[in-house]
């Protein structure tokens, strides 16, 4: 879908530890958080995701106070939401299948680069892609941030949980279209599922991969303290 977006210093800061996966067919898919200021004393906070005051508020604003990229969260989830939201409405406003499919995968082709190339960065600290050669064989290549202890908690649940269960609502209207007969807005659920699938794939491996690091580097670091303490 294209390379990494520039213009963002947390975009071209590049993650560290890196390895790559197994290879395989395919085209190439292209390829955080910064302190704020503190406002002058008794200036009026410019932030609409401020924690609201006790009492008031609703629960979206309380999880966005404790979020250290509300913003990234909010299109994260905002992008899937639209897409679904265009499949099951947008035929009210129009009968034309081909407007309806052409802004559906549009929303989908936003929502697979704000969280291949951003939202995965910045909530989760990882980042996939797959390299082509010249003969066309592909080698995935997954990097994670070193040190995963500074990445928030409520941005991990929020990009977690929407990644896993975007594609669970795709699969049950695909389910509704198969009983229907259906098969035009099969396929728009079918590019759905591939998109979501891939994000899927990739980050999945992202993950595993960290946590391999993890496990090696912790057995390492064990190891190394105890033939300190033990031999001569």
């Amino acid at each position: 879908m294209g390379q990494d977006g520039g213009g963002s210093e947390f975009l071209t800061d590049p993650l560290p530890a890196t390895s790559a996966g197994a290879a395989g067919s395919g085209s190439g898919v292209g390829n955080g958080g910064g302190g704020s200021a503190l406002p002058a004393a008794g200036a009026a906070s410019a932030s609409p995701f401020d924690a609201p005051p006790a009492g008031q508020g609703n629960a979206v604003q309380e999880i966005l106070a404790t979020s250290a990229h509300p913003t990234v969260a909010v299109f994260h989830v905002a992008f899937k939401m639209a897409a679904i939201a265009s499949y099951l409405l947008l035929g009210i406003f129009t009968k034309s299948f081909v407007v309806h499919f052409v802004l559906t995968v549009t929303l989908l082709a936003f929502d697979f680069w704000t969280v291949k190339n951003v939202s995965g960065r910045l909530l989760v600290g990882l980042r996939w892609w797959n390299d082509v050669d010249e003969d066309g064989a592909g080698t995935w290549r997954f990097e994670t941030i070193q040190n995963r202890n500074t990445l928030n908690v409520t941005d991990g649940r929020i990009f977690w949980w929407s990644l896993y269960l975007t594609p669970i609502v795709w699969v049950l209207l695909g389910v509704v279209c198969v009983l229907k007969f259906n098969l035009s807005y099969l396929l728009l659920v079918v590019v759905a599922l591939v998109l979501s699938c891939a994000n899927i794939y990739g980050y999945y491996h992202c993950n595993k991969d960290a946590t391999e690091q993890m496990r090696s580097y912790v057995q390492q670091t064990v190891l190394g303290a105890a033939m300190d303490r033990f031999l001569p």
